[in-house]
């Protein structure tokens, strides 16, 4: 359905650029009395030319401008037509769509491509709705994703945060463990802490207070009352 309606709208570019030439010629008839008119009428068919020429090619942005500036220099309908048709060549289904429907709305009765044009514009109206839900999945999927990327980034900075802590806990073993063999071994290395170096202290001060209180004390008297004479 797609394809025949893209064929039939490529046959039907003609005869409406035909219709465009022929309302030139009232317009022309009328704007005659003045130079002006006539010098806008004469622009006006060069830009529709180079636009059929540049449509022909496939330049369809060029014809676009073409036909665009021929429309400011004369706003027929028929211009209007062919602006939506490169529209739709450049995949712009929603400004083709807009353009469709400024022909149908502008043509003052209704064009002999006229029910071409409504299948037109509906598959334009089915493009922009596709084109929309694929936005909204893709913004779905975006923020899907963010959310997914927090929480990963969350759950990690957690599990970096008790890995720090464990790995504090761990370190603070060995020093503790480090500080109290250092506290025993200050003790032992202490001789004031030995109790054989205060028992021989011990036994050095009795030996030499009896040394010198053998040294020191009185001689004995004697026991007897000696020879009784």
């Amino acid at each position: 359905m797609t394809s025949s309606i893209r064929s039939l709208a490529e046959r039907s570019l003609l005869p409406v650029l035909v219709a465009v030439v022929l309302a030139l010629s009232p317009l022309s008839t009328r704007a005659a009395n003045g130079e002006a008119g006539s010098r806008v009428e004469s622009q006006a068919r060069a830009k529709f030319s180079e636009g059929n020429i540049a449509y022909d090619l496939g330049e369809f942005q060029k014809a676009l401008d073409a036909y665009s500036e021929a429309y400011r220099l004369m706003p027929l309908p028929g211009f209007l037509f062919n602006i939506a048709q490169c529209h739709r060549q450049m995949g712009r289904p929603e400004r083709a769509g807009f353009f469709y429907r400024r022909y149908l709305t502008l043509s003052k009765e209704e064009p002999s491509n006229a029910a071409l044009v409504r299948e037109l514009l509906a598959e334009m109206d089915e493009a922009v709705l596709r084109e929309q839900q694929r936005r909204q999945t893709r913004e779905e999927t975006a923020r899907e994703q963010a959310k997914a990327a927090a929480l990963r980034a969350q759950t990690e900075a957690i599990a970096a945060r008790r890995v720090q802590q464990g790995e504090g806990k761990r370190a603070l073993v060995p020093r503790a463990k480090a500080s109290a063999r250092s506290e025993a071994q200050v003790k032992g290395d202490n001789p004031l802490t030995k109790w054989w170096v205060w028992a021989g202290a011990g036994a050095v001060a009795v030996l030499a207070g009896g040394i010198v209180y053998a040294a020191t004390a009185p001689q004995p008297r004697p026991t007897t009352l000696g020879t009784v004479r």
